[in-house]
């Protein structure tokens, strides 16, 4: 039986291998064609490129490696059923469940593993991946010179340029229009001149030559200075050219481990006893302050109704926002529970996405890639729909968390047991007859009652 285990395991590696690199190759292709364009305009270094990119690539494998179980489980019994070996074995009295106890073994294994991976690496990389890329939004693009078009991409500068001989770096017919910490805004006007910009100082110089500087006052329009030069050198510091880093951020929870989100639910529920207590207190105020309203009742029982009527509005306004409050808390609960659940179910889903593979892959006969491909993509379709499903209901409070996350599992394992229960006890495999029986059935019961 060991023999026949690690032969039955060693058909699972080369599937394995071969979806899992097609698996990460169609998530990198579709992350590239959404990011490269954002950091390419930034002129961001090749290395924070890469950085960036090697970030990301964790939760793409958090995606790949469950698809790429189901992919080995449908290509592995795909082609041991289609070479007959499935039936030599149950012939030779081994059943397809024996035959499966191994390779579901490692992929428990697996699971384990990436749920650790889930837990306590991905959230660290989630984090450094959403800092790089808030620090590349903010970096502002690399002057690119272009003729005839108003630059305006720096705050408080604005530029325009006649003509750019960029083989020798030289502008030609400069206009600068310069508000950039000034009481008094400036034109700058020249008739040639050079731009240089220093990364290490984040600063844009410029040199012009045979020019004209207009100062006005807005406040006092009468008041207005034109001065002429031969040459003017203007420096610009902060351009925002530079990427700088920041050290921290608020974490969200895809940015947080299970133990963090404990604390923070913990956190959530202690604030939530808080807000009731106010309620409370409020309610208390209000009852009292209806039965003797300060400083009114010499004025009148008219003036003292008033005054209950306002103290009645404010208490309830009061109340209305503890309430919104209450009701925020309970959404992070939510949301933090909901990602907790998916720590672990997402993982978990290598082995059953290799319990439902392995007896549609012996029910399909067929151990081409295609086949396991297209076999693989429905029944993935199927899964994520429920996981991202449920996450939306459980989020909104109409499904429980760990429901709304445990589902996707409960539906594979159904799936794969009913088909794993139609291979070993019955001789042949049709697929989802039953329901095609009662289809029949019911079909011929309304047409005899038409008829009648």
């Amino acid at each position: 039986m060991k023999t026949i285990s690690k032969y039955v395991l060693r058909e699972h590696i080369a599937p394995f291998t071969g979806g899992f690199v097609i698996i990460m190759f169609v998530l990198v292709m579709d992350f590239i064609l959404d990011a490269l364009n954002l950091i390419i305009t930034k002129g961001v270094e090749p290395f924070i490129v890469l950085k960036f990119f090697a970030l990301n690539l964790a939760w793409m494998l958090a995606l790949a490696v469950p698809m790429a179980c189901l992919i080995a489980g449908l290509m592995a019994f795909g082609r041991l059923s289609e070479d007959g070996e499935i039936d030599a074995a149950v012939s030779s009295g081994i059943p397809i469940i024996r035959l499966m106890v191994a390779p579901l073994f490692a992929s428990l294994l697996l699971s384990l593993g990436m749920i650790y991976f889930s837990d306590q690496i991905l959230p660290d990389l989630n984090y450094e991946s959403k800092m790089l890329l808030g620090d590349i939004k903010r970096k502002k693009p690399t002057l690119a010179l272009k003729e005839q078009v108003f630059i305006d991409e720096f705050p408080g500068i604005g530029m325009f340029i006649e003509e750019v001989d960029e083989k020798n770096n030289l502008l030609y017919g400069i206009t600068i229009f310069d508000q950039k910490d000034r009481r008094y805004p400036r034109v700058v006007t020249a008739e040639h001149g050079s731009i240089t910009y220093s990364e290490e100082a984040d600063e844009l110089t410029l040199d012009l030559f045979d020019g004209t500087i207009h100062e006005s006052d807005e406040n006092k329009p009468t008041q207005y200075t034109k001065v002429n030069f031969e040459r003017q050198t203007l420096r610009f510091g902060d351009m925002g050219m530079k990427l700088e880093r920041r050290d921290s951020g608020h974490r969200g929870d895809r940015e947080l481990k299970i133990a963090d989100m404990k604390q923070r639910i913990a956190s959530k529920d202690s604030a939530i006893v808080k807000t009731h207590r106010t309620i409370l207190s409020l309610s208390d105020r209000a009852f009292y302050a209806a039965f003797v309203p300060a400083g009114k009742l010499d004025k009148g029982p008219g003036d003292a109704i008033e005054a209950i009527r306002r103290r009645a509005k404010s208490t309830a306004q009061s109340i209305g926002s503890q309430i919104n409050a209450i009701e925020a808390h309970r959404r992070y609960i939510r949301k933090y529970r909901v990602e907790t659940n998916k720590k672990i179910t997402l993982p978990l889903a290598c082995f059953f996405f290799l319990f439902i593979g392995a007896p549609v892959g012996a029910w399909a006969r067929k151990g081409g890639l295609g086949v396991a491909l297209g076999l693989g993509i429905g029944l993935f379709i199927i899964y994520w729909a429920f996981l991202i499903g449920g996450e939306e209901l459980a989020d909104r409070g109409f499904v429980a968390p760990w429901l709304s996350m445990w589902m996707p599992n409960f539906v594979l394992t159904a799936i794969g047991g009913s088909i794993l229960y139609r291979t070993v006890w019955s001789s042949k495999f049709s697929g989802f007859g039953f329901g095609f029986k009662i289809a029949g059935w019911m079909k011929k019961i309304f047409t005899r009652k038409g008829a009648s």
